[in-house]
């Protein structure tokens, strides 16, 4: 999917590990939104209003009654479904998109990032998963599975997991530095410490 440049999202001060979290996680959704091919040019500069959405939903919908098969406008109506938190919906687009396409990462992400905001976490983790299997390289997909499995499922073990793989791929990203002590703290509270696999394996002998 192409970066949506509509959405700038900008914050002072964060409160709490989980709510700074959910704020990357909409983040970084929103910046892989769909392609802009059926997008209509903004009103005002690059910020779209509510209203303006609305009215793009309308048009997409009528454009698809002639054409369902519109892979592009199914995305991109998704998309603005999200972003007018209209999530059921957005994840019914999704899932037409993807009988045209099923292993797309990117629909599949943007699918799990909606049934985590209609509180199903179990198919968000699922939506994941299937994007990774089309992907194993999928860093965002990475990025919220983490976030899902450690803030809705608990499965800590799990979202060390799933963070340890997202930094092997990220590099030096600005979200790779977020994840960092993200996984630290995730680390501590579960009892483990930096290169403890490494300790536990048994010292090579020594020649007597």
């Amino acid at each position: 999917m192409m970066k949506n440049t509509r959405i700038a999202i900008s914050w002072v001060v964060v409160f709490g590990l989980g709510f700074l979290a959910g704020v990357f996680f909409a983040a970084w959704k929103l910046e892989s939104a769909g392609p802009s091919s059926v997008s209509q040019a903004p009103v005002s500069g690059d910020q779209v209003s509510a209203q303006d959405i609305q009215k793009r939903i309308a048009g997409i919908e009528r454009m698809l009654k002639e054409n369902p098969h519109n892979m592009e406008a199914l995305i991109q109506l998704g998309n603005d479904y999200f972003d007018t938190a209209q999530y059921e919906k957005a994840v019914e687009a999704y899932q037409k998109a993807l009988v045209m396409d099923p292993r797309n990462p990117d629909v599949l992400t943007d699918l799990g990032v909606s049934y985590r905001k209609l509180k199903k976490p179990q198919e968000a983790v699922q939506a994941f998963r299937q994007a990774l299997e089309a992907d194993p390289g999928h860093v965002i997909t990475l990025f919220n599975l983490g976030i899902v499995l450690r803030d809705d499922m608990k499965d800590y073990a799990g979202a060390i997991q799933a963070w340890e793989e997202f930094l092997n791929k990220a590099g030096d990203s600005p979200h790779a530095m977020m994840v960092k002590p993200w996984l630290k703290a995730l680390k501590e509270k579960t009892g483990q410490k930096e290169g403890a696999e490494e300790k536990e394996q048994p010292q090579q002998r020594k020649p007597d």
